[in-house]
């Protein structure tokens, strides 16, 4: 199943970047930009976001800008024949800082995370905690197409912290090569191939893999929406979730985006995801 899927990914991957602008094609930048020499703000490519969707950007942050983009409130509800959880979560922020021309650094930190867990028949709690949950740190680097062309090619290795009050998830990290591919004005198309390194309640680690495409489309020049499949393949319990994804984007100016959707477990047992955030560049 593992070699099958790889095998899948792979052959896919290469056709195939993030729904909203991601596959803009950026206005060319000066290779003397970095973190202490800002990119004038009259040569900055058109913001590139990592989110709303669950495919990663192919792009990096201009060199010496900052970016917020942040899931303002999401709410995940899973149930089964025994039990019912629901999880409320609050400014679950990406802060990101350009570095150079290729390359940016990410800091993702929720601010609060609430879990609750009924049981089906009699709607009694089980559990409840809540607290600062793990904080993860990304870097990414932009292979190709950071000064132009239709397609874009970057490398997203991370690592989670422990550092949650309410959970003991231990270290965990992975990378995520995120693809993009501008198929005409109207029409965007992404994809990711992701392998995570994942610690089990037994505290030992075990790989999980995830594919992802999504298509992007503009609905006018302030509007765009996107719809998308994810696929998360866990062999340890040899388990796989497929996700049916959507969203919209509100563009206030070329800095400032807000956006709200959902990500639809299809299996009965899998999460049912709805969130709304913004996202924000200085």
């Amino acid at each position: 199943m593992i070699c099958s899927l790889a095998s899948l990914i792979f052959a896919i991957f290469p056709l195939s970047a993030h729904a909203q602008s991601d596959t803009i094609i950026p206005k060319i930048t000066h290779h003397q930009y970095n973190l202490l020499n800002p990119v004038p703000k009259n040569q900055m490519k058109e913001m590139e976001t990592d989110r709303p969707d669950v495919t990663e950007s192919a792009y990096t942050v201009e060199p010496g800008h900052f970016q917020i983009e942040t899931d303002l409130y999401k709410f995940v509800r899973n149930r089964d024949n025994k039990t019912k959880s629901t999880v409320h979560i609050f400014n679950l922020g990406n802060y990101k800082l350009g570095l150079s021309k290729r390359a940016d650094i990410q800091f993702v930190i929720p601010t609060y995370v609430s879990n609750n867990v009924r049981k089906t028949n009699t709607n009694q709690i089980i559990s409840r905690t809540g607290g600062f949950d793990d904080i993860t740190l990304r870097f990414k680097y932009n292979i190709w197409g950071y000064s132009g062309g239709k397609t874009a090619l970057a490398a997203l290795p991370f690592i989670s912290f422990p550092t949650s009050s309410f959970s003991n998830n231990g270290i965990q990290g992975g990378i995520v090569f995120p693809f993009a591919l501008k198929i005409n004005e109207k029409l965007d198309f992404g994809t990711q191939a992701e392998i995570d390194l994942v610690k089990e309640s037994n505290n030992k680690y075990h790989p999980e893999y995830l594919y992802s495409f999504t298509f992007g489309k503009p609905f006018s020049s302030k509007i765009s929406g996107f719809v998308e499949a994810v696929f998360i393949y866990n062999p340890n319990a040899n388990h796989t979730d497929i996700f049916a994804n959507g969203g919209i984007i509100y563009s206030f100016s070329e800095n400032f985006n807000i956006d709200a959707g959902l990500n639809y477990g299809i299996k009965r047992n899998a999460d049912k995801i709805f969130f709304a955030g913004f996202s924000f560049r200085l």
